[in-house]
């Protein structure tokens, strides 16, 4: 049998063969370029992911080589882009942590022989070589399988960091001055304090409280206000060295911490300073404000080794100096802190006083020197003490100056008077009563306007009141006293200026100022009669004044017959006291209007 027809068989087959071997290798081939390509893409897409993250991200070898960066590494070590492979990641990124230098090669070799995760996220800051630059950087190091290397991340968190510092100053020191707070004076009065006990040595600390700073607020606004307490701070911190402190306690007060002193003198020196610093005028906008501080000293070890109680007895020291005199000073005594409670106990008192109506008005009368008749009365200020009876003004007046209990008071003691004005008017009886403006109560803003309705809510003309306003509240230039004055007027009230030549009130302020009397203080009358000529004299050149300018002069405390003779010789126009009538209720001064008053008529 003939076997030539296999050969197409066989043919066939192995073409057959052949063309699944070739589809084989094609197929494969083909899986083969797939699996490259993904790969690539893989690759490319890792690169971009890595290229496009917010951290800088460097690969190294387990000695610490870098084998690769993103551009944020390459940007944060102040690389061109593509360098800094091959070199030493410690030539990369010179790291230092708490200050100390960092080894980040050293580093890379410990995280991949422990294969544990290096975290540092607070004090790393990286030197950057090209500019020199610090950044703050949080970084992390984490070792790669197989020991093959490591990764590392780093973040810049400079705006962070930023941003809490801002905070922690925010938190520290005051947002108007900039000066540290009351918080951070306590704690570097606290290190302070444990220094110089190591070291045996002396400190002090200073309260500084701006006089007349209020009105100012009032006055002229908080913006007015504002400038004063930086300029004030800036001024307070050209008197110390870099090494003492000046802190804002709040408000107008201010604390300093004075550090390595060799005497106690020394702070009453930096005291003395600072108050002839603030002695000259702020000029703030249109303004020039005279300011005045008074200052509080307490010593270390001497009077106290325990912060607060030095922060509180500089306080103390401070308002001893404020009532004696503004811009004055004074080193705490042990006798302020017993002041200061009684003072307390008594503002307390006080208050309740207001509350339980104890407060009255009692009458004074003052009498025409020439016809000897009773023009008027002046109003005085009595407190009915449930324990201690009645009290006089120079028992608690102080202290009721001192507080804002003053403003309540003094607009009771206004409404008062308003209202006995207008009992006597229904009786017949046209007394002016005359009523003193304490200087917080002249320099409220409205002052005029509450006077007003205080007298429109009695139906009392303004004719019968009488403002007696002492002269020194009258000279401070930071309030428009003469626009306050000028509104009294129009509402047809008398103006009494007091106080005149006790202090630095001068013939210009009498021009200047429209008033209608001015008022012979008690301790120029005390001078009349006796051997000394200068209480005399004074009393004799206030009447020569008064009469010049066309104003009435009214003597007060007139006590002897002498005292009114040469009163009435010199022209005085009017005096009380308690040679001419001492202060009665109003029952008392009743039957007295229009009749006509002898010399000791009591």
């Amino acid at each position: 049998m003939s076997a030539s027809w296999l050969l197409p068989g066989i043919l066939l087959g192995s073409l057959l063969s052949l063309l699944l071997s070739l589809l084989l290798s094609t197929v494969l081939a083909w899986c083969a370029a797939q699996r490259r390509y993904r790969r690539r893409e893989g690759n490319a897409r890792a690169a971009a992911l890595l290229q496009a993250l917010p951290a800088a991200v460097i690969g190294t070898d387990r000695h610490g080589v870098v084998r690769y960066l993103n551009a944020r590494a390459a940007s944060l070590g102040g690389l061109p882009s593509g360098q800094g492979v091959g070199a030493s990641v410690a030539q990369l990124l010179p790291l230092f942590h708490d200050g100390a230098p960092i080894d980040m090669a050293c580093q890379v070799r410990d995280c991949v022989t422990q294969q544990a995760l290096l975290d540092v996220s607070r004090g790393a800051v990286l030197l950057r070589q090209s500019d020199g630059a610090r950044v703050d950087v949080q970084y992390s190091c984490a070792p790669l399988a197989h020991g093959d290397g490591a990764v590392l991340l780093l973040h810049d968190v400079s705006a962070r960091r930023h941003a809490e510092q801002q905070l922690e100053f925010i938190a520290h020191h005051d947002g108007l001055t900039g000066l540290p707070n009351r918080l951070h004076f306590q704690i570097r009065c606290e290190h302070a304090i444990a220094y110089a006990r190591r070291h045996r040595s002396l400190l002090a600390v200073l309260f500084v409280d701006i006089d007349r700073f209020k009105p100012i607020n009032d006055s002229l606004g908080h913006d007015v206000g504002d400038a004063v307490l930086a300029q004030f701070a800036q001024r307070v911190q050209q008197c110390v060295r870099k090494v003492d402190t000046v802190a804002r306690q709040g408000g107008d007060e201010f604390i300093i911490l004075l550090t390595e002193l060799h005497a106690a003198q020394d702070a009453e020196r930096v005291a003395g300073k600072i108050i002839a610093a603030i002695a000259a005028p702020f000029v703030v906008k249109e303004y020039s404000l005279s300011v005045a501080a008074s200052v509080g000293i307490a010593l270390y070890p001497d009077d106290d080794d325990d912060v607060p109680a030095l922060i509180e007895k500089a306080d103390l020291a401070m308002y001893a100096a404020k009532r004696r005199a503004p811009g004055t000073l004074l080193r705490y005594a042990p006798r302020m802190q017993v002041q200061s409670c009684s003072r307390a106990i008594l503002e307390t008192a006080l208050r309740h006083a207001l509350e339980r109506n104890e407060f009255m008005l009692h009458y004074q009368p003052r009498i025409n020197l020439q016809t000897r008749t009773m023009t008027g009365v002046k109003a005085l200020l009595r407190w009915k003490h449930p324990e201690q009876g009645l009290m006089m003004p120079l028992d608690f007046l102080p202290v009721l100056e001192e507080s804002t209990l003053i403003l309540p008071v003094g607009a009771w003691v206004l409404a008062t008077a308003v209202e006995q004005a207008r009992c006597w008017l229904q009786e017949g009886h046209c007394l002016t009563v005359s009523v003193s403006l304490s200087a917080r109560q002249f320099y409220q803003r409205d002052i005029a306007r509450n006077v007003g309705a205080a007298l429109a809510a009695a139906g009392v003309p303004g004719h019968c009141i009488e403002l007696d306003i002492a002269a020194g509240i009258l000279i401070d230039r930071n309030y428009n006293c003469e626009q306050i004055l000028q509104q009294f007027r129009q509402l047809g009230m008398t103006i009494c200026i007091s106080d005149f030549g006790t202090g630095e009130a001068s013939l210009k302020l009498l021009r200047r100022f429209p008033a209608d009397a001015v008022r012979i203080e008690k301790c120029f009358v005390d001078e009349l009669g006796r051997d000394s000529e200068d209480g005399a004299s004074m009393a004799r050149a206030i009447v020569a004044m008064a009469r010049t300018l066309g104003l009435r002069t009214i003597a007060s405390g007139v006590e002897n017959a002498a005292q009114l003779a040469l009163l009435s010789d010199m022209g005085c126009d009017e005096a009380f006291g308690y040679l001419l009538g001492r202060a009665m209720t109003p029952a008392d001064i009743a039957p007295l209007p229009g009749n006509a008053i002898s010399a000791g008529a009591n």
